[in-house]
C-alpha cells in the first residue's frame, strides 16, 4: 500500500504585511500630548554667586575673595534657629537684647515659631537706603546658616533679602546673594 496524501493542501509560506495603523495611531495621538504637557513642566531658577574656590597647597578648599581698596559693606544675614543676625564690616545690627538675633523668631496664628521675612526685608530696606552710593557692594548681600536650618527657610530668606514690596510696588532690594560655604 501506498501512503495516502493528506487531504488538506499543503500551503506555502507566504509573508504578510507588517499593519503599522495602529502605531502610526499612537504616534498621532502620543506626540501633540508630549508637546502640550511639556509646556507646563517649568523650572524655576535661582540667580546666586558663590565665592571663587581655589585648592591650597595641602589640598584644602580655600576661598578667595576678590581684594578691593575701598571699603566694602560686606553685608551678612545670618539665619540661626533664634532668627536673623544682619551684620556688616563695621557692625552687628543688635537686637532687643544683647545676645540675642537682631530679629527674632514669631509666633505664627497656629502657635509655632517661624522666621519673620517681612521685618528682614524691612530692616535691609533701611540698611540699603543708608548705604546707597557709599559703598561700591551695596547691591550684594551674604547669607550664611546654620546646619540645621531647611533649605525652604534659605530660599524665603533669598527672597526677602532680593525684593520688598512697598505700597502695592515691588523693588529690588539686593539682587546679587551670595550663599556662605556652610550652606552650600
Amino acid at each position: 500500500m501506498t501512503p495516502r496524501s493528506s487531504k488538506r493542501k499543503k500551503r506555502g509560506l507566504e509573508e504578510m504585511a507588517t499593519n503599522i495603523t495602529p502605531m502610526m495611531n499612537l504616534m498621532v495621538v502620543l506626540i501633540p500630548l508630549l508637546l502640550t504637557s511639556a509646556e507646563f513642566v517649568k523650572l524655576s531658577v535661582i540667580e546666586l554667586n558663590l565665592p571663587p574656590v581655589e585648592r591650597g597647597s595641602e589640598g584644602e578648599m580655600l576661598s578667595q575673595l576678590p581684594e578691593e581698596n575701598m571699603k566694602t559693606l560686606d553685608l551678612t544675614v545670618t539665619i540661626t534657629d533664634k532668627g536673623f543676625f544682619i551684620s556688616s564690616a563695621m557692625a552687628v545690627l543688635a537686637g532687643e537684647q544683647a545676645e540675642e538675633p537682631t530679629i527674632p523668631l514669631i509666633r505664627n496664628a497656629d502657635g509655632i515659631f517661624e522666621h519673620d521675612y517681612e521685618t528682614l526685608s524691612i530692616k535691609l530696606y533701611e540698611i540699603k537706603q543708608r548705604a546707597l552710593g557709599r559703598f561700591p557692594d551695596a547691591e550684594q548681600i551674604i547669607i550664611l546658616g546654620e546646619p540645621s536650618i531647611v533649605y525652604q527657610t534659605v530660599i524665603s530668606t533669598m527672597d526677602a533679602a532680593r525684593f520688598i514690596n512697598i505700597n502695592g510696588r515691588q523693588e529690588a532690594l539686593y539682587p546679587n546673594v551670595l550663599l556662605s560655604a556652610d550652606i552650600l
